[in-house]
Order: C-alpha cells, then sequence, then structure tokens
C-alpha cells in the first residue's frame, strides 16, 4: 500500500538521425484482496409477525475504492433496509464487496432475521421482569430492614441510658447543712433566794405580779 502513488517514466526512441525523448505520468495504486465481510443487524423491530430490519456490510479493515452490493435486490450501498413479512420467508440477502482486484460475499437468511428478533425481544422481555421482579423484592425488604435497624438503636439508647443512671445514682452526693445562731451566748450562773412576803408591800406585788406569778421572787 505504501507503493501508492505519481511515477514518471521517462521513453526513449533512437532513430537513425536522433534520439528522441517521451516522459510519462503515472498514477499507481495498490490494492489488496478483500476478506470476507461482515453483516450486522441494528434497529430491529417485530409487528403482527414481521420484521423491520437494517442490515450493514463491512469489511474487516477499511479500504478505499470499495463498493458494495446486495441480491437479490439488487440494491446499492452498504446498508439495506429489509421490511421481512411471512412471505418472503425463505429469502436469503447477500452482501458483495468488491475493489479493483477482488470480491467476497456474505450471507444472511431472512429466518434467521426475524428468530434473532425474536429472540432479543425475548431476551428484552426477561430482562425487564428480572428487573422488576428485583425492585418489587428491594422494596419490600428495604423497610424492613430499616425498621428493625431503628428498633435496634433505639433499644441500645435504652440500655445505654438505664446503664448510665445507677452511676450516676451512686456518685449523687446530698449534704445537709446545719447553722449554729451566732447570737447565742452561755448562760450567766444565776443565784436564787427566797424572800418572805411580808417584807414587799402587798399593793406593789399586786400591781407588779403579774396573774399566776408564784410568790417567790427572784433576786439576781
Amino acid at each position: 500500500m505504501e507503493d501508492s502513488g505519481i511515477y514518471k517514466a521517462d521513453i526513449n526512441v533512437k532513430t537513425s538521425e536522433m534520439i528522441t525523448t517521451t516522459t510519462r505520468c503515472y498514477n499507481l495504486q495498490v490494492y489488496r484482496r478483500l476478506g470476507k465481510p461482515k453483516i450486522t443487524q441494528s434497529l430491529m423491530t417485530s409487528v403482527n409477525s414481521t420484521c423491520n430490519v437494517t442490515l450493514t456490510c463491512s469489511v474487516e479493515k477499511e479500504e478505499k475504492n470499495v463498493t458494495y452490493s446486495w441480491s437479490p435486490l439488487g440494491e446499492e450501498g452498504n446498508v439495506l433496509r429489509v421490511f421481512q413479512t411471512p412471505d418472503n420467508q425463505e429469502l436469503t440477502y447477500t452482501c458483495t464487496a468488491w475493489n479493483p482486484v477482488s470480491n467476497n460475499s456474505d450471507s444472511i437468511s431472512a429466518q434467521q432475521l426475524c428468530a434473532d428478533i425474536a429472540m432479543g425481544l425475548h431476551t428484552r422481555h426477561t430482562g425487564l421482569l428480572s428487573g422488576l421482579a428485583v425492585l418489587s423484592l428491594l422494596l419490600i425488604i428495604l423497610p424492613s430492614v430499616i425498621l428493625f435497624l431503628l428498633h435496634k438503636r433505639g433499644q441500645g439508647s435504652y440500655l445505654k441510658t438505664f446503664s448510665k443512671n445507677p452511676d450516676a445514682a451512686s456518685k449523687k452526693t446530698i449534704y445537709t447543712y446545719i447553722t449554729v445562731p451566732r447570737d447565742t451566748q452561755t448562760a450567766e450562773p444565776r443565784i436564787y433566794d427566797e424572800i418572805p412576803q411580808s417584807k414587799m408591800g402587798k399593793t406593789n406585788t399586786q400591781d407588779s405580779k403579774p396573774p399566776g406569778t408564784s410568790s417567790y421572787e427572784i433576786v439576781i
């Protein structure tokens, strides 16, 4: 491929009298033999037993000056859109890749197209059902797990508070304060003596003595 390019050639023609030189330019193109092309499917839909498929034909390595054709429809280009119905299940679609030095082809049957679509739809349907089942299971289990964790957390905090209370109660000290009046004085010794009532005036005694007072007087 690296030998491709423009080459110049000099052609010398000798006659009896003179030599004539002619220069010509040539554009050399080098092509590789094509390998077997590959047909891929995309944009697959299935409605009422019909298959709507887009087929793409490509060679393994990108080559220049490659053309594609489809049979039996005779379409040109590497993309073919097929609307498959039950009436043409026996058809076989063939893609042929061409370049100036070689050609190669690949085929796919119409039955294989619809089978692949049905398999893909079944797989997607199964995957959707599996996803819904897992989601439903999570919706059922997740609230239970959350409630269980909240219950365990609340029970643990209650036990923690209960275990702390005895220590706190045992460490609590109650103090009793006893105050002593500062005005309290030591009682002075007193001497008591008896004085006869006759020595004192009755009037003074009766006036000064309140009712219920004994007949003895206290002298300090």
